[in-house]
């Protein structure tokens, strides 16, 4: 079941139209404070002056204003010192708008009226030179005494020209200091700059871009240098070899002497007697040792005279005691000596001659790094000389816009610049300004309009109600039957001749046409008893169907009916229960225009039991008797076919509800109408029921439950949506529901559904 419904335009129109008078009150409303606004509001009168900005007298392309911004920025930021507090008090105080004896409060209030009073529109004549910019401008203030507004508003304009003359002149002043500032800082800044590279010269002296040909110069002589000494330590080394071979050869006789006695005869001569004696001795003791123990005599003695021959060879060489050994090179002879010291010359000479390498190679790797390092300070050096350029380009732009600075302020001293000249003076008002009347009234009438069109859509929206078949449908889930329209519709103009022509009511000349719709009534009586047997034509404008068998009405009662025949075609001997959700929706109306259809239009004899106890009006809106009824049939009184009344000479009768029905149904009377509709149900082709709203009674929960097929009627546009919903939650049907939309709008009825004759009606009219 959906909860919402699309609306249209013509939906808010609808809710509009049926709230016309209170849209109208609304408006009428709106528009008498109108009124009142217009000859109650007190009335302004307008200054206006009229200000041109005068451009430069001198062409630009000879001498460039000093004033730069446009013509806006500089009008707004005037605009903001003329408006202040400080400028506008000295003009109210000057006319009399502030007096010392107002307090502070008062005085604000009156600077604040002031500025809201005083207003500023540009003028943007640009736009024909195919640019927008302000040609000038023009100042308006509006205040009750036309002197008044004329005075201030001369006042304000004079301030406007000074405010722009200090404006410029304060520009160009400030202008020139600044660049005066700006040349000394630069001209230190410059200095500066080449102090830095001086600097940056001295300190990364070498490696400077253009010292890299002097580099590469050094490092192809330092790489010729280091050939040479890598020959020349390659030929001391071969030296050395050599001297090497010399002494290995002259010390290898050193142990040839101790092999055999013949070969240290023969190897010995030329050598030392102590060393032979000395390597004789350690023999002896080498044999006496592998011989007996340590402490033996031989042993010890021998041992004195070894240390006694080392003390001598020691002597002897100058070495000491435990160098002496018997091959040792220290104990070698002059001769060998010699080769040695000539060796280890040699060898000191590849020392020094490799340290000379070194340090070449060390001072290669110094150039080498220069070289590299040249390209990085090359790019150092370029940025320093590029700000030192730059700088130089800035000084020297600086001393060219401090002349033109110059020439501009020479300019605005001879006042051959861009100024203000007022075009128009203020003038002195002779008409209001305000209040303008015709857009107060155009306001209020708008208003009114908005606000009774929105009170109408909101009192329409917060009390809901159903006024179309698919909202129906939609918003409930429950079919619809058929879509009744409103009885107005159908008689129009032809009412007043009805009602005239119909028997007074008691002092009620309206139609029971009409009054079904009304939801506060139960019935269309008047207060005054009806007779029982002899009623009023008047009752019977309520059978629609009888009067009017070919109207839109009536046919819509035939679809209804066609429909719920169709909802109950698998029982014989169907009954149906028509209710309402409360009093006053039309369900008896329903009623008996159904059952004149079933009757008269598909030829079904039709039953109609009024079972609305506390307020029957079926009897009364057909014509027949109150009683005999169902009260009495079940008082045992009179049997059922004497309480059963026909109607007209159709198949329908009536089984009213009988005397004293408000007080007869209770719950234990179920099983007797139970009982009864078992009785007559072969005998009828259909029974309608016409039983009570669901609230506030109970009865219809238990009536439900004897039907067949259930009629809800819903008043169009009148019964509140809530209410519908609860009542069909409350009744919980258990068998089919259907849907009668009654009183409908015409703007809610399809269009093919006005073309149907009534004659037959204007014939009955125009009879009586």
């Amino acid at each position: 079941m959906s909860s919402t419904i699309e609306m249209g335009m013509a939906d808010y129109w609808g809710m509009i139209r049926r709230r016309k008078w209170m849209v109208l009150g609304i408006v009428l409303s709106s528009m008498a404070v109108s009124v009142i606004l217009c000859v109650v509001l007190p009335k302004n009168y307008r200054s206006s002056a009229t200000v041109l900005v005068e451009g430069q007298k001198i062409s630009t392309s000879y001498v460039k204003s000093g004033v730069e911004g446009t013509t806006d920025g500089r009008l707004n930021a005037i605009q903001q010192t003329v408006m202040s507090r400080t400028s506008l008090t000295k003009v109210a105080e000057q006319f009399g708008l502030i007096v010392p004896e107002m307090s502070p409060l008062e005085r604000e209030q009156a600077i604040q009226n002031m500025r809201q009073k005083a207003k500023i529109t540009k003028m943007r004549l640009g736009h024909l030179k195919g640019a927008d910019t302000t040609e000038g401008f023009t100042l308006t203030f509006d205040h009750s005494d036309p002197v008044i507004a004329m005075k201030v508003t001369e006042v304000l304009a004079a301030q406007f020209i000074e405010q722009d003359l200090q404006f410029r002149e304060q520009v160009l002043e400030g202008t020139s200091g600044f660049l005066e500032q700006e040349l000394r800082s630069e001209e230190l800044r410059l200095e500066e700059q080449e102090r830095a590279i001086s600097d940056f010269r001295t300190k990364y002296m070498g490696e400077l871009p253009q010292q890299m040909e002097a580099n590469l110069r050094s490092l192809d002589r330092l790489q010729m240098d280091v050939n040479a000494a890598r020959d020349n330590i390659q030929s001391a080394m071969n030296r050395v070899a050599i001297l090497e071979k010399q002494v290995s050869d002259a010390t290898s006789s050193v142990g040839a002497q101790g092999q055999t006695p013949s070969d240290s005869t023969n190897q010995g001569r030329g050598r030392d007697p102590l060393i032979t004696r000395l390597a004789e001795l350690e023999r002896t003791l080498t044999t006496l040792s592998a011989e007996y123990r340590e402490t033996y005599p031989d042993i010890l003695q021998t041992r004195q005279e070894i240390e006694a021959v080392k003390s001598q060879l020691a002597a002897k060489y100058g070495v000491s005691k435990d160098e002496v050994t018997p091959g040792s090179a220290n104990l070698i002879d002059p001769m060998v000596r010699d080769l040695m010291r000539q060796r280890d010359e040699a060898k000191n000479e590849v020392g020094v001659l490799k340290e000379r390498l070194r340090r070449l190679l060390d001072q290669i790797k110094q150039y080498e790094g220069r070289v590299e390092r040249t390209p990085v300070r090359e790019q150092e050096l370029m940025i320093l000389v590029r700000d030192y350029d730059n700088m130089q380009k800035n000084y020297q732009s600086l001393l060219d816009k401090r002349l033109n600075a110059r020439l501009a302020e020479n300019l605005e001293k001879r006042q051959k610049g861009e100024q203000f000249r007022i075009l128009d003076p203020a003038n002195l008002p002779v008409t209001p300004e305000s209040p303008n009347q015709l857009a107060i009234l155009l306001g209020g009438l708008v208003v009114g309009c908005g606000l009774g069109g929105g009170s109408a859509v909101a009192a329409e929206l917060l009390r809901p109600a159903l006024r179309r078949e698919e909202e129906v449908e939609s918003l409930l889930g429950v079919p619809v039957l058929a879509g009744i329209p409103a009885f107005n519709t159908l008689l129009g103009a032809r009412e007043k001749i009805a009602a005239a022509s119909s028997p007074p009511l008691g002092s009620n000349k309206r139609s029971f046409l009409l009054s079904y719709r009304e939801k506060d009534k139960a019935d269309a009586v008047p207060e005054t008893q009806l007779a029982e047997k002899a009623l009023p034509s008047a009752v019977s404008w309520n059978v629609i169907a009888k009067w009017w068998p070919n109207s839109m009405i009536t046919e819509q009662y035939r679809v209804a009916a066609t429909r719920l025949a169709l909802m109950s075609r698998e029982r014989e001997h169907s009954v149906a229960l028509i209710t309402s959700s409360v009093m006053g929706e039309g369900k008896s109306t329903t009623t008996i225009n159904l059952g004149h259809v079933f009757a008269q239009g598909l030829d079904k004899k039709t039953l109609i039991i009024d079972c609305d106890f506390k307020r029957p009006a079926v009897g009364r809106y057909l014509g027949v008797a109150s009683k005999p009824g169902l009260s009495d049939y079940w008082k045992g009184t009179c049997d059922i076919d004497a309480c059963l009344h026909r109607v007209d000479e159709i198949p329908l009768w009536v089984l009213p509800a009988g005397t004293g029905s408000e007080q007869m149904f209770e719950l234990s009377r179920i099983r007797q109408l139970e009982e009864l509709l078992h009785e007559v149900r072969p005998r009828f082709d259909q029974i309608l029921l016409d039983a009570p709203p669901v609230f506030p009674l109970a009865d219809v929960n238990f009536l439900s439950r004897l039907a067949d097929a259930i009629v809800f009627v819903i008043l169009a546009g009148k019964t509140n949506r809530e209410v519908v919903e609860k009542a069909l939650k409350a009744l919980r049907p258990q068998c089919q529901v259907g849907i009668i939309l009654a009183g409908m709008e015409s703007a809610s009825i399809p269009h093919y559904q006005y073309h149907y004759d009534d004659r037959h009606a204007d014939r009955y009219v125009t009879g009586r």
